[in-house]
Parts: C-alpha cells; sequence; structure tokens
C-alpha cells in the first residue's frame, strides 16, 4: 500500500502568523492559487481515493486539488488540537515546544495522542484499503505525528508539500 500525506495550502491563519489548531478557516487567496496552480500539473490518477481531515482548509485542498477522486473525511486525520494557543500568534518558543515529544500545549493534545490516532488510521486502511493507492490531505501536526509513529527523521513541512510512504517496503519520499 502507498500513502501519500499531503499538507493543505496556505489558509488565512497561516498567512497571519496565527496558531489554528482545530479552529476552522478557509484558504487564503494564496493558497487557493497555489492549489490551483498544483492541480494543473498534479497526477490525480495515481491515486485512488482521497482522504481529507473534516476541516474546511482541507476539504478546499481537496476539491481543488482532486475533484475527480472520492472523497471520504476522517476525523482521525484531523490537527492537533493546540488547546489555549489556538488563535494566537506563532512564536518561536511556542514553535520549539510543539517540537518536544514530551511537552503538551496547555489544555492541548499530546503528540502520543495523536500519534495513536494515526496509527488508528493507519490500521484503518491497512485492513480495507491495503490494495489501494491512497493520498490523504491533511495538516502540519498528523505528518509531524506520522513520521514520530513511524520512528522516521522528523522533517517539517510546507504548505502543498507531500511525504509518501510505501508501507510493503516502509520507503519514505519527500516531495
Amino acid at each position: 500500500m502507498e500513502l501519500t500525506f499531503l499538507r493543505h495550502a496556505e489558509s488565512e491563519f497561516n498567512h497571519l502568523g496565527v496558531f489554528q489548531g482545530r479552529l476552522n478557516c478557509s484558504l487564503s487567496k494564496d493558497g487557493i492559487m497555489r492549489t490551483r496552480e498544483k492541480a494543473k500539473n498534479f497526477d490525480s490518477s495515481l491515486y485512488d481515493i482521497c482522504f481529507s481531515s473534516p476541516l474546511i482548509r482541507t476539504l478546499q485542498t481537496s476539491r481543488i486539488l482532486v475533484p475527480d477522486l472520492p472523497l471520504v473525511c476522517d476525523d482521525r486525520i484531523i490537527e492537533r488540537n493546540l488547546g489555549d494557543w489556538q488563535n494566537t500568534p506563532i512564536t518561536v518558543e511556542k514553535l520549539k515546544s510543539l517540537n518536544q515529544l514530551h511537552l503538551t500545549p496547555p489544555n492541548g493534545e499530546s503528540i502520543q495522542e495523536i500519534s495513536s490516532r494515526v496509527q488508528e488510521f493507519i490500521d484503518f486502511l491497512r485492513e480495507k484499503y491495503y490494495d489501494k493507492r491512497i493520498l490523504v490531505i491533511t495538516h502540519a501536526g498528523i505528518i509531524y505525528a506520522l513520521q514520530v509513529a513511524f520512528g522516521l527523521d522528523i522533517r517539517p513541512i510546507d504548505n502543498l508539500e507531500a511525504l509518501t510512504i510505501n508501507l510493503n517496503s516502509k520507503r519514505l519520499l519527500k516531495k
């Protein structure tokens, strides 16, 4: 099974430099434009199905990028709950804290909790879609947790950047 995890396009909160976590917000004008540009050269025939977080920014990215693929929303790939940090300015200190496995934002979700959700989602895909090529449009926090869950090198991921994992060979490709 091959899984491609793609981070949504730039959201309004990304544009403003504000933590969003599970708050719902739309793509920014630039995010919409860049997704349309990417869609021109994006080969959706490489995938059998698309899973998306239920948040607006991921659904917008999905509908623009792969309008012809079957789309399934799944709460297990919703962004990390950032608790009290949601709707606050992004700071270097908070970003460093989010990358510490043992630290959790006040009233937020831990990396272990997210990794558990991600592992449950992967197990579900292995059981139901083991022979499919799957595109998953989600969030940076989920892709980070995925890297942790698979014991991969932790790498930041930009908007509209993807990580592909071949679960048969456990190979990771950064696109």
